[in-house]
């Protein structure tokens, strides 16, 4: 009996690490969306919605944002996003009333091109947050 309450223990502290781990990931989401200085939790990162380079350094507490190198890691992730969601979205779209190529190509190019202005700069935020927890 004993055996099985030290089993139980361990499958419930994997449950719980688990539980751990997908509230720090959302809430680490959720803090990229703000766009904030992952130190002050304050200052912006970027200087406009459209500018996807963080700035030199925080105007609020002064951290050096440019020493955290986010690459190319944001624009890698949009590509796999955009493979995964727009050509099978098009496919879909294709065989259920199939649309003339031009709708369909203006309809998606307007799509991708939301998709990149909306999302490179939340994922570039998310890469930074994260190289700036595990750089310290």
């Amino acid at each position: 009996m004993r055996a099985l309450s030290q089993k139980h223990f361990i499958f419930a502290s994997n449950i719980n690490a688990k539980n751990n781990a997908m509230k720090k990931l959302i809430s680490d989401i959720l803090f990229a969306c703000k766009r904030k200085c992952p130190a002050c939790k304050k200052g912006s990162i970027f200087n406009s919605w459209f500018d996807f380079t963080p700035k030199e350094k925080c105007a609020n507490c002064g951290v050096r944002l440019k020493d955290q190198d986010v690459g190319d890691g944001a624009v890698v992730m949009l590509i796999f996003l955009l493979g995964f969601t727009v050509i099978p979205g098009a496919l879909i779209w294709e065989f259920a009333s199939a649309p003339s190529i031009w709708l369909q190509g203006i309809v998606w190019s307007i799509v991708s091109v939301l998709t990149i202005f909306g999302l490179t700069p939340i994922i570039k935020s998310y890469i930074l947050v994260l190289q700036f927890r595990h750089r310290k």
